[in-house]
């Protein structure tokens, strides 16, 4: 070790660091002997000026190498401590374990309030009490525990219901729908860290299946913004979670044991409506099974009258559509999926299977240009679907009406599986995209993982819809049942 090393090790060592492992002492002196070259601390001449003259002293030129060793050393801390750590969506889930009260708000483009909601989270991270007022609905909620309020200020109308039997809700579990994101790992979202929202320092999470944008404070992890809603966490006003029946209002009590009480006209008719639904729901049943059984006609039929007592059925829409498409009626069916395509996207979301039926409509009726729109916003979904079963549901769901909304399939059997699913997807590429990279569900997984990342490196550097309705189809494979079952 020469003279400056020597130095330089000494006077390192006697710097105080907060880290405890010497990471940054072991930083600063590697780069302190490539700053300091041995003839930087020798002896000069060849200065001039003053500066010549002070330096002419090794140990005043050691004591001027010494200020800017602490200098260094003093960058490399603050830097260290101002650098971000690094976010991890569990950082969110571990901080949402700490939260008792949210405090939701949306607002319109002028800054008034159009909803706005308070939640107590339990200590299973479940939401406990809750309070929601939307005026734009004319709609107020709010549950202690034991008792729902609903007040309809526009009917001069109070309901009370058993809180077991009522529930209204934002999130019912906020920090479990992180834990799913993070469950699903890339394929369910993305970060860019270190952005602004609304001028404050913010992470963008941007949840891929929900098509949904997060904003994370860098500080607590915990959202601010969850779409068009604002998030804080401060304790709620004395009086948030009461139950206070306003005066002069109607009174209807629906709790158990409760005295009957005379219901106003509009909650009359609104059971009526619901005993309408129940018929409506009578056709949807009868009707998706007579598209699963290739009976499109009668299905169409079936549907339409579903769709006359509930036009809201989004289900029954797009069902009508296919069974429409499948009938060779093209025009009918993309009219009945623009319908629905449009019912939906007035809620702010966007369902990847139904632009995909309408899609295929398209290019059925030789509209390609209009076919291939619909695929572009549906391909990068499909992508992300070759390693998420679940991205897949909305597809599989959509192609076999027989399964309900909770994935199992009438006859309590279960929807499709990992492999089935994977297989269908890779079939809906083929057709739409012309390209083949050698998926079979009966090779290797090791020879899959290949077909599976071609398909990611395409899209990433192609990606061009280009139809192809004779492409040759992935086998589905069978489910294997165990002995007994």
């Amino acid at each position: 070790m020469n003279d400056n090393e020597k130095y330089i090790e000494e006077f390192v060592n006697d710097i105080p660091f907060d880290a405890p492992d010497g990471k940054h002492r072991d930083t600063l002196k590697k780069q302190l002997l490539s700053a300091f070259p041995k003839h930087r601390l020798q002896p000069t001449v060849r200065t001039v000026g003053v500066w010549r003259t002070i330096m002419k002293s090794p140990i005043t030129k050691l004591a001027a190498a010494a200020a800017i060793i602490v200098a260094v050393a003093l960058s490399i801390t603050v830097v260290d401590k101002l650098s971000p750590a690094a976010y991890a969506i569990e950082q969110t889930v571990e901080a949402f374990k700490n939260v008792q009260y949210m405090h939701i708000v949306r607002r319109d483009r002028a800054g008034n309030i159009e909803d706005e909601r308070w939640i107590e989270i339990g200590p299973d991270g479940i939401q406990a009490r809750y309070r929601q007022d939307t005026p734009e609905r004319n709609f107020f909620v709010v549950d202690d525990r034991q008792t729902v309020m609903v007040h309809h200020p526009d009917k001069n109308t109070v309901v009370l219901y058993d809180a077991n039997e009522k529930c209204w809700t934002w999130i019912y579990a906020p920090g479990k729908v992180f834990q799913e994101l993070a469950d699903g790992g890339p394929n369910y979202y993305t970060v860019e860290e270190n952005v602004h929202y609304k001028g404050r320092p913010a992470h963008h999470l941007r949840w891929v299946i929900g098509e949904m944008d997060i904003y994370i404070d860098p500080e607590s992890k915990l959202p601010i913004a969850f779409g068009d809603y604002e998030i804080d966490y401060e304790d709620p006003p004395e009086g948030t979670f009461d139950i206070v029946i306003p005066d002069g209002v109607i009174l209807v009590d629906k709790r158990p044991g409760a005295e009957p009480t005379p219901e106003p006209q509009w909650m009359i008719e609104e059971r009526e409506r619901e005993e309408r639904g129940k018929v409506a729901q009578a056709y949807f049943e009868d009707a998706r099974r007579a598209l699963a059984r290739g009976d499109y006609a009668q299905a169409a039929e079936l549907f339409s009258k579903t769709i006359e007592i509930s036009p809201g059925r989004n289900w029954a829409w797009l069902w009508m559509g296919k069974a429409l498409y499948e009938a060779g009626n093209y025009d009918a069916a993309i009219y009945r999926l623009s319908k629905v395509i449009d019912m939906i996207a007035e809620d702010g979301w966007t369902i990847p299977s139904y632009h995909f039926a309408r899609g295929l409509a398209y290019q059925a009726k030789g509209m390609t240009d209009m076919a291939k729109l619909d695929m572009e916003k549906v391909l990068p979904k499909m992508i992300v679907a070759l390693r998420s079963i679940k991205a897949a549901r909305s597809f599989d769901l959509a192609d076999d009406p027989l399964i309900r909304a909770d994935g199992m399939r009438e006859g309590c059997h279960e929807g499709p599986t990992k492999e089935q699913s994977l297989a269908m997807m890779i079939d809906r590429l083929r057709i739409i995209t012309s390209q083949n990279f050698g998926y079979d569900p009966y090779v290797s997984a090791e020879e899959n993982e290949q077909a599976i990342a071609a398909w990611e490196e395409w899209y990433e550097n192609s990606g061009e819809i280009e139809f192809t309705p004779d492409a040759e189809l992935v086998p589905i494979p069978e489910v294997v049942k165990e002995a007994g079952k």
